[in-house]
């Protein structure tokens, strides 16, 4: 064959491969253009079901190109959706969400779904979620779903990260982890799980380094059947998981052969006895077993060797005995320490102020005597200390303390004395500051220092005078003012209505308990519901003169509690614009005049009392003031209507005249609406009835 033809052959072969190679690239192009419209239509679907906010991460969700979009990442190698991050999405406001799991399914090489915080209810076809072979992480986390969780979820291959915590799960949750045999981190606490739960269950889950099944209903049983772990956990948290219940509560033998242990914790377990001492140096970082019965003397190492701990919690046991004077010694890396709800006794060890990394320290409700050390107040790393119901003495804080990073700081219920702290001003950054029921005494209107960010001053119960600081007018972000049980002195400020946080809605919330009087009950405050609470407390003072009308504006305040003063004038009818007031307190003062019949018309009132004034007229009609009881208006002798004597003629008359229309059609609304009848206007329009009806009768009988 000629060489002409042999390359003729040659360049055909050639051109033949590259088109059948065309081909195969037009194909696969076929099918990556058809698989991208595919997912692309799924996140089109997702997108819709949630609803888009302004602002929110799925504005970018209209884009050609969804591997750009904000939560959505895509694999370097084929441009498939492989990771989906959608956190917090859903607005506070928005109706829970149920999304549809089979339109996650349509992204077949998905490998992470996080679907954290989104007002999540319920999930529609959740079983959808086990066709994605390749998921390796599926995070739940912080929603509200309820009910069982599907059983192929225990069956997906590829899974490492499986974090379901924060929800309403139910059921048993052990059939799930057996056969996910590279997981290696599993989060159901803070569920609704219940039932019995055998360590064993994890004997054979070798991956697996970090598991927390804190805060459920379940019974986790260590000891019974016996097994040998394949794990080397760094992260085991079984707060409240009734360990050990069939066999005395013992601590889980298990977890002394567990050597890269970084947290520990086995708090609320009902463990009692001492802490055993290789803890204190298994575990590298974080050792919490709070709420259990341990007693004893302080925990240190009979071979004091130091600690790696970083944060020791054994707050809410029974120890005794003073805390060690070389605690740095023992623990000097610490930065959260909390002993606090025991019963140690002795003075706080100076060394306390050698800690450098020491950030939150709580040693409160022990029998602590004795001065704050100097050196603890100078620590700058220092951004929260509770040293609350203790015997501690002294000055309140030295005059040179230098705490610039702190926040909290609750010294309640000791002995100290002296003023206010000048050297306060040094933590512009405060936020709770509690030094209520104490000793304190002198003049403070020109010792407190603007705290900005302050949202709770609590100084009630102790023996402070003079005026009330001006200062708390330029403090707009306020939450709870506590000065009572004082002897302030003066006017109320106006300018407390300078205040943001009690004239519109603010979210904040505390973990630390801030202690408030309201509805003449102590209650604690702390989380959620200090969310929804604001307050003013001036009562038991010397706080004269007139309650200004600016107070009205503060229409978030939900307590208002003036009572125990001088305060004369009459009773401000601005009051009515206190619309989310739950709670009014103004007994034991000068005041005059008439209850505004405005104030009857606040819906949110449950607690109220003018008891021990001056006051005189009718008690308003209303909802809600005529059902208070006469303990809410006693001492008042020219008060009446109910719950009261009944008013006479003049006595019931309104601004001078018994012909008030507008009080006359608010009363007949109410009438209306809640079905409330007032006893006077019900008698004289049926003897009125009864008059017409009469002459009807006459006029009907003589015409028959």
């Amino acid at each position: 064959m000629s060489s002409m033809n042999m390359k003729y052959i040659h360049a055909n072969t050639c051109l033949q491969m590259w088109l059948v190679m065309l081909i195969i690239i037009c194909f696969c192009f076929g099918m990556c253009i058809g698989y991208w419209e595919e997912e692309k239509t799924a996140l089109i679907q997702i997108r819709d079901s949630i609803g888009n906010q302004p602002g929110s991460l799925l504005s970018s969700w209209f884009y050609d190109d969804c591997c750009q979009w904000d939560g959505v990442d895509c694999s370097p190698t084929n441009s498939r959706v492989a990771r989906i991050s959608l956190h917090y999405v859903c607005e506070e406001e928005q109706f829970p969400w149920s999304p549809d799991l089979s339109l996650f399914a349509q992204l077949t090489e998905l490998q992470e779904l996080v679907l954290q915080g989104n007002k999540i209810s319920e999930l529609a076809v959740p079983e959808a979620l086990c066709n994605l072979s390749s998921l390796q992480t599926l995070d739940l986390s912080d929603n509200s779903i309820e009910g069982l969780v599907h059983p192929c979820w225990g069956n997906m291959p590829s899974l490492r990260i499986l974090i379901l915590s924060k929800n309403k799960f139910q059921g048993n949750p052990s059939s799930i982890f057996s056969n996910l045999t590279i997981i290696e981190t599993i989060d159901v606490s803070h569920n609704y799980f219940q039932g019995p739960v055998p360590f064993s269950t994890f004997a054979n889950l070798s991956k697996l380094r970090y598991l927390d099944l804190s805060y459920n209903q379940i019974e986790v049983e260590t000891e019974n059947p016996s097994w040998q772990p394949s794990f080397q956990l760094e992260h085991l948290l079984l707060a409240d998981c009734n360990l050990n219940k069939k066999s005395n509560h013992g601590i889980p033998s298990f977890i002394s052969t567990q050597y890269t242990l970084q947290t520990l914790d086995l708090s609320s377990n009902f463990f009692a006895g001492s802490i055993p001492i290789w803890m204190l140096h298994n575990v590298s970082s974080v050792l919490r077993l709070r709420g259990n019965m341990f007693s004893g003397n302080f925990p240190q190492s009979s071979r004091n060797v130091a600690s790696p701990l970083v944060e020791f919690d054994i707050s809410c046991n029974y120890f005794e005995g003073p805390l060690p004077l070389n605690i740095t010694a023992l623990y000097p890396r610490l930065y959260r320490f909390n002993v606090s709800t025991n019963g140690l006794t002795g003075t706080l060890p100076p060394s306390l102020g050698e800690l450098a990394s020491l950030q939150q320290l709580d040693l409160s409700n022990n029998k602590l005597v004795g001065n704050i050390p100097s050196r603890l107040t100078e620590n700058s790393s220092l951004w929260y200390l509770n040293l609350s119901n203790n015997s501690l003495q002294g000055e309140l804080l030295p005059q040179d303390c230098n705490m610039r990073q702190l926040r909290w700081l609750l010294l309640r219920d000791n002995k100290f004395v002296g003023s206010m702290p000048l050297c306060l001003s040094n933590s512009p950054s405060l936020w709770i500051l509690d030094m209520g029921k104490n000793n304190l005494s002198g003049n403070i209107s020109n010792r407190l220092p603007t705290f900005p960010r302050l949202g709770a001053l609590l100084l009630g119960g102790n023996q402070i005078k003079g005026s009330i600081p001006m200062q708390l007018c330029q403090m707009k972000y306020i939450q709870i003012l506590d000065l009572s049980n004082n002897n302030f002195l003066g006017n109320i400020p106006s300018c407390l209505s300078n205040n943001l946080v009690w004239k519109k809605k603010f979210q904040s919330s505390s973990w630390v308990p801030i202690d408030f009087t309201t509805k003449g009950n102590s209650y604690s405050y702390r989380g959620l519901p200090l969310t929804l609470m604001t307050g003013i407390d001036l009562s038991s003072n010397q706080l004269s003169d007139t309650i200004p009308s600016e107070i009205g504006t503060l229409s978030e305040l939900r307590s208002l509690n003036l009572s125990h003063n001088l305060l004369t004038g009459h009773f401000p009818k601005s009051f009515q614009n206190l619309t989310n007031l739950e709670s009014l307190d103004l007994s034991y003062n000068n005041l005059t005049g008439k209850i505004p019949w405005e104030i009857g018309q606040i819906d949110t009132l449950s607690f109220f009392s003018v008891a021990f004034n001056n006051l005189s007229g009718r008690v308003p009609f209303g909802q809600h003031l005529s059902t208070f009881t006469e303990v809410s208006y006693i001492g008042n002798p020219n008060l009446c209507g109910e719950p009261l004597r009944k008013c006479s003629y003049e006595e019931g008359k309104v601004d001078g005249t018994d012909n008030n229309e507008d009080r006359r059609k608010e009363e007949i609304r109410h009438t209306e609406e809640n079905g409330i009848l007032d006893e006077p206007l019900f008698f004289y329009s049926y003897v009125a009835m009864s008059y017409i009806f009469g002459i009807l009768e006459r006029r009907c009988t003589s015409f028959h």
